[in-house]
This record gives structure tokens, sequence and C-alpha cells, in this order.
């Protein structure tokens, strides 16, 4: 038979986090300021962060080795305890909403692309209608010369100009589609407030 604790420990309340809560904690801490290394170093520069996060979010760009990185997210997770955590969070937040509008906008011209390659000349017509100042003969030469690329299997040079024309209209005319090509980690979003 197990002896029984006194009574008096019945109705005491442990009011301090379980160290799997503490852990769970550290763990997304951790994962925020990767989070927010991931935006590029001049985000992580203009995030108004303090200088012993900066500096070591910065230097998490130069360290390679799995461990070594592992254990300076711990010194970040670390680091972030002291941090305005709702503030990152933000920055992540805008950074990604910004980065997922840009994607839905590149995709939105890969299909009017697509769909002009696989002879959609209704569409043709309509943009013609919805961009009256555009090089339409020019447009027209893209559309014609992709198809061609695109029969004989050759390089999709054609192609990538037509692309890139309808971004450039769609970006000019300001028509609700701003098309962003994919960024590399240090071409980073221009963040709200940060400029």
């Amino acid at each position: 038979m197990k002896p029984r604790p006194p009574e008096e420990f019945n109705n005491l309340e442990y009011d301090k986090p379980s160290r799997s809560q503490l852990k769970r904690e550290m763990t997304e801490l951790q994962q925020l300021g990767e989070a927010l290394a991931e935006l590029g170093q001049d985000a992580v520069r203009k995030a108004g962060l303090p200088n012993d996060l900066r500096d070591a979010l910065l230097a998490l760009y130069k360290i390679s080795k799995h461990e070594a990185r592992r254990r300076h997210l711990q010194y970040i997770g670390k680091l972030m305890r002291n941090a305005d955590v709702d503030h990152v969070r933000e920055l992540v937040d805008q950074a990604h909403q910004i980065r997922q509008a840009g994607t839905v906008a590149f995709h939105a011209v890969e299909r009017e692309r697509d769909q002009l390659l696989d002879g959609d000349d209704i569409l043709l017509s309509q943009l013609y209608e919805r961009y009256p100042d555009m090089d339409g003969q020019r447009l027209r030469q893209l559309v014609l010369g992709a198809r061609k690329e695109k029969a004989k299997g050759k390089s999709p040079k054609q192609s990538r100009d037509l692309f890139r024309m309808l971004r450039d209209l769609h970006e000019q005319f300001g028509d609700g589609v701003e098309a962003e090509a994919p960024e590399t980690p240090d071409e980073t979003p221009q963040l709200p407030g940060n400029a």
C-alpha cells in the first residue's frame, strides 16, 4: 500500500508552468526567430529589435553546421524572451502575406500566358480592350511566336517575354494583379512602417 501524502498537500495549487509548457514556449520562440531570419538581413536590420537579438539573428546567416545552427537558434529563443514577441509576429505575418499575394499574382499571370499559348484568342481580345494603350502589335507577335515555340518544342524565349509583358501590363495599369517573381532570400519585401 502506497503512503498517502499529508492532507496539507492536497490543497496546494501549482501556479508555475510545467517543464513541457516551458519547452513548447521556448521552441515557439526559436521558430519565430528563425522565421524572422528567413525574411533576410535587411528585414532583420529594420525590425527594430534589441541589439543583442539583432546581432544574433544576423550571425545565423554565417552558421552552416547543423548542430551549431541548432544551438544558436536556442540562444535566439532565449533572447526572444526579452523582445516584443507580438511585434516580431506581426512583421513575420506581414511579410508572409506580401509574399503570398505576390505568389498569387505570379500564378495569375502564368495562367493568362498559358491560356494565350493554348490558343485563347478571346483572352487576347479582352487584353486589347482592357489595355488600349499597350503595344498591341508587340503582344500579338509575342503570342504567335510563343505558340510556334511551343509547337516546335523550342526554348521558351518568346514565352518568357510574353510573361514579362503581361506582368508589366498588370503592374503598370494597376488592375488588382501585381505580379512579382519569387523572391530570393536577400530580396526581402518592404515591410510597412519600416521604410
